[in-house]
């Protein structure tokens, strides 16, 4: 029964980017394989620690309020700068997150874009008048 009440200090991860703290799980974090992530906790890639010993990324932490929300919640947040918000997911490895923020970016660009949206909706009944 012990095994119910062990200690999972562990499974919290404590970050500090670019001066701002963050605490998350250990989960959300390694979700996407592959990643800056799973690297940095699997000991793949060295880090520095700052004075209270959290793991300390020299990276925009705005952005990475960001990028941590769409890792806890599978949602974009389209009200950021999307290329900026494409760049950091792009260190981060995100790959999930970079494929949808390109086919934003894709669609912003495009003037066609909604036919992406509307061209598998079947076409609106139109009624043929007899004159």
């Amino acid at each position: 029964m012990a095994a119910f009440h062990q200690n999972h200090n562990g499974d919290i991860v404590h970050l500090n980017v670019g001066g701002t703290r963050f605490s998350t799980s250990r989960q959300t974090l390694m979700w996407v394989p592959n990643s800056f992530f799973t690297a940095l906790l699997s000991g793949r890639m060295s880090s520095l620690r700052d004075e209270m010993g959290a793991i300390f990324i020299d990276r925009d932490p705005k952005m990475f309020a960001t990028i941590l929300n769409y890792l806890r919640t599978r949602d974009i947040d389209l009200s950021v700068d999307i290329r900026a918000f494409r760049h950091e997911a792009e260190f981060y490895g995100i790959t999930p997150l970079v494929k949808r923020l390109m086919l934003c970016e894709d669609l912003g660009q495009s003037s066609c874009g909604d036919v992406l949206f509307y061209g598998y909706l079947p076409p609106p009944c139109m009624q043929i008048l007899d004159t």
